[in-house]
């Protein structure tokens, strides 16, 4: 084009620049660079798209001057920063500039709720979350597919499958996308069995899976854990049914793990053409949760080696090994290594996974020294993480201090009621009990049951406490009767 005497405006260059790729950043300032030396004028468009290349090449520094220095200010523009930031995990900048377009009286489209969804949820800022909702309703944008699935993981990620699904249920064309995020949401709020049932009712229709699909089914059989159902999908894959990618052979390789199939889960991953971080991660957990604390810092050093840099899942997946294990120097060791060694700050995650470390061993009054010393307040999974210690260990005393500290934090949560009333009643302390049980009365606390899932021949079926929902129930009650009362005679009592 130059060589023929025809200069690029800012349209032409504005076009280009999102073919470069997310690690092409030399070529967008060399782009940036001729714009500013030829004085070609900056309109939105063409600083909306360097901006985009920007944030997607990691340099939130220039993406920033871009946006100071540009002579309009758009729904465009903003949107680029609002979906910037958050691709970038900076949710407040991107909650800033929402609110900044109110000051300016600039109306957000579509694109802009549908990008500033994501930043609610890393915040678990719900009440936000409504208010986008609500602009949403508003400009009547909700049926747009790509709008509704944000707003099903912004719900999801909340704990609110019940909104997720009444939003699913009112989409008038469900695309891909949607399904995916239906799917994913149910397998991540504790609904596998439900992930695998929109799965198959997805397959009936005329949507292709995509990897996203197939690695969020394989992600719902590892949580049941429903092993034959992974291997169905595995075998579509293999059989060329089914795309796949690096997310889904690091998905295949989790649910192996979790479905107890570490043999087959280690072939996979030494089978892999080409790994990422993720499959390094999951074949390091994979190992871990079955105690191979040996095999899983053999696998971190292979990780280190091949020119990966480990991140906060990996280390957790080698604490986790390490707790499982009983190591409980090492694992700590390797805490201590993740700040000092590799710069990275311990999560809420990590420091769970120490008091967890420590309370399996039964050193709950060094998990609690621990605690006393984190930099952030303990939130309710690592006191329940010291409660559930409390009943194996029968430390009531420690147990008293936990489930105060519990029932302060997450005050409807029954299941840490209940934990607390077998903490009692294993030490003896009927009294305890009542006291327990007396409170969730007095804070109407409604004792919700628990399910599981068990694969027999191929089927998996979900049950709950006291359910008749199979048709063989009286049978079924019947042996489990049998099998209470042999319990009973050796000394077994059972939990509330």
């Amino acid at each position: 084009m130059q060589k023929h005497g025809a200069k690029p405006d800012s349209y032409t260059l504005a076009s280009f620049l999102p073919a470069l790729s997310d690690n092409n950043l030399q070529q967008c300032m060399q782009i940036h660079a001729y714009v500013v030396i030829n004085d070609i004028y900056m309109d939105a468009f063409m600083a909306s798209a360097l901006m985009d290349v920007y944030f997607k090449c990691k340099n939130v520094n220039l993406a920033q001057e871009v946006f100071r220095c540009s002579q309009e200010l758009d729904v465009v523009s903003c949107s680029t920063m609002v979906s910037g930031y958050v691709l970038n995990g900076m949710c407040n900048n991107a909650i800033k500039i929402f609110r900044l377009m109110s000051v300016k009286r600039i109306n957000p489209n579509a694109t802009t709720l549908a990008s500033l969804l994501p930043a609610c949820t890393s915040l678990t800022a719900f009440k936000l979350g409504k208010e986008v909702h609500a602009r949403i309703l508003k400009y009547a944008c909700e049926n747009k597919c790509y709008v509704a699935s944000a707003l099903m993981d912004m719900y999801g990620k909340c704990g609110r499958l019940d909104l997720c699904q009444y939003i699913f249920d009112n989409i008038n064309q469900k695309d891909t996308i949607a399904w995916n995020s239906m799917i994913t949401n149910c397998s991540q709020n504790g609904e596998p069995k439900r992930a695998l049932d929109l799965f198959r009712e997805m397959g009936t229709g005329r949507l292709s899976f995509d990897s996203v699909t197939v690695s969020s089914a394989l992600s719902a059989c590892a949580s049941i854990p429903a092993l034959n159902h992974g291997k169905e999908i595995h075998g579509f894959i293999t059989k060329g049914f089914l795309r796949t990618d690096l997310c889904t052979q690091s998905a295949l390789i989790d649910m192996y793990g979790k479905c107890g199939n570490l043999e087959l889960a280690r072939i996979l991953f030494d089978n892999m053409p080409a790994r990422n971080s993720v499959s390094w991660n999951n074949i390091i957990s994979a190992h871990g949760t079955h105690g191979r604390v040996n095999d899983s810092i053999e696998l971190f050093q292979q990780m280190k080696d091949s020119g990966f840099e480990p991140d906060h899942i990996t280390f957790l997946g080698l604490i986790s090994a390490c707790a499982h294990a009983g190591e409980v120097e090492k694992g700590y060791q390797i805490f201590q290594s993740m700040i000092e060694k590799y710069a990275i700050l311990p999560r809420q995650e990590h420091f769970a996974c120490i008091v967890d470390l420590f309370s399996r061993a039964g050193q709950l009054d060094r998990a609690l020294n621990f605690i006393d010393k984190m930099p952030c307040k303990p939130n309710s999974s690592i006191w329940g993480t010291i409660l559930a210690a409390s009943r194996v260990h029968r430390n009531l005393e420690v147990a008293e201090l936990a489930s105060k500290k519990l029932f302060e934090l997450d005050p409807e949560n029954s299941g840490y009621y209940v934990l607390m009333s077998n903490v009692n009643a294993v030490s003896g302390r009927w009294d305890g009990v009542t006291r327990v049980r007396s409170l969730m009365t007095e804070k109407a606390v409604k004792k919700i049951p628990g399910y599981s899932w068990i694969e027999v021949n191929g089927v998996s079926s979900v049950f709950s406490s006291s359910d008749k929902s199979h048709p063989e129930w009286e049978s079924l009650y019947l042996a489990l009767n049998g099998l209470l009362s042999v319990l009973r005679d050796e000394g077994y009592v059972p939990d509330l």
